[in-house]
């Protein structure tokens, strides 16, 4: 098979995870590659793993970037997939346009998958013009059965998204040498409780929460430290200003640290007493949640979305009604008291069962 998948960039997050592991699954299975995105960080990592990378500026939402249509069409024609697969919106837009344009004998299968539970609207509707669409989550196939009734007759599958157990499993340890430069790093995290939350920093991942978790916990003189581990784009600049704002306002300076863009993601998770998602609106799946649970590391999230569905699998005590603060004040208590660290081992959000499922259904769809 040959394989092309559409993605906007390649700098971080879930969906960028998830198209570097199918593309190795790809490679390893002896079929051929190739990603589509406007570049980034992880570029270099995609192609050590024997895909290659494609540079289209796709992904900026303007109407010039429409101008990519005929030239993508004839580049499909030449490059002859087997499938294409988008993952964002933009760039389907381009690629939808490009491939209904071409004749019959050239066409390859078209493939979407839903990442996020989007707005429901005309600019999101582009997720489910393929014949085929790949649902990440039960709360995803929800969504879209019920927002968009012309794919009621559509080749809908669920396939969860999933981590490495070799590499995600209870009891992982960072080793001595991560660990001492940390420390010399973050000295002050030493003998803190640590509370973790990743994601880039947005007004959508609601981090005020996890500021007043903080205050009121160092109000009741539990000794912890918060550890807000993504990067910042341009565009929220201003928030996280307004955040350390709130942080400076509340004598938290100290106990709240900014880790920007973290490749040791693991790691960090590892020292972790608790980890926290909670974003404003409910999410597609939550590979923030599942990775932390998978270490054995309690996990706290909205009850709602993706990151339900992992929470009722794996730890049904971290769930918190969205927005509940005093319902997670008080499961953070008990957690930091060492109560409730009871954690189910991950055998359902598998890396292995996504590849697997994923190659299996390209193939379906081909035949």
């Amino acid at each position: 098979m040959k394989i092309i998948q559409f993605l906007p960039t390649l700098e971080s997050g879930g969906v960028e995870q998830g198209v570097l592991e199918i593309s190795k699954a790809l490679v390893q299975a002896n079929h051929q590659s190739h990603v589509v995105s406007a570049g980034g960080r992880l570029v270099n990592d995609l192609i050590n793993d024997g895909a290659q990378h494609h540079v289209w500026p796709l992904h900026k939402k303007n109407l010039l970037t429409f101008r990519y249509i005929s030239v993508l069409r004839k580049w499909l024609i030449s490059m002859k997939p087997d499938i294409v697969h988008v993952r964002s919106r933009m760039p389907a837009w381009i690629v939808w346009r490009a491939v209904q344009g071409m004749p019959e004998k050239n066409k390859p299968k078209l493939i979407s998958t839903i990442h996020g539970l989007y707005s429901v609207n005309f600019y999101s509707a582009v997720m489910t013009k393929p014949e085929n669409i790949i649902v990440v989550s039960q709360s995803a196939k929800d969504y879209v059965i019920n927002n968009y009734k012309n794919t009621s007759t559509k080749n809908i599958k669920l396939i969860f998204r999933g981590v490495d157990n070799k590499d995600f499993y209870h009891g992982y340890k960072a080793d001595d040498e991560w660990l001492s430069d940390w420390y010399d790093q973050y000295p002050e995290t030493k003998s803190s409780k640590l509370l973790t939350i990743a994601g880039r920093i947005s007004p959508l991942k609601d981090f005020e929460k996890i500021i007043l978790l903080a205050k009121d916990l160092k109000k009741a003189e539990h000794n912890i430290k918060v550890l807000i581990a993504g990067e910042v784009k341009d565009r929220h600049q201003k928030y996280l200003s307004q955040l350390q704002s709130m942080i400076k306002s509340n004598n938290l300076e100290k106990d709240i640290l900014f880790l920007n863009y973290r490749k040791d993601i693991k790691n960090i998770y590892s020292i972790s007493s608790i980890v926290f998602n909670t974003s404003n609106k409910p999410e597609s799946f939550g590979r923030s949640i599942l990775e932390p649970l998978a270490l054995g590391i309690p996990s706290i999230g909205y009850s709602r979305g993706g990151v339900k569905e992992i929470l009722d699998e794996l730890y049904p005590f971290g769930l918190v009604e969205a927005g509940n603060t005093e319902m997670m004040y008080n499961k953070s208590v008990s957690i930091l008291n060492g109560e409730n660290q009871d954690i189910k081992e991950n055998s359902k959000f598998l890396k292995s069962k996504m590849c697997n499922e994923t190659l299996k259904f390209y193939e379906e769809v081909i035949s």
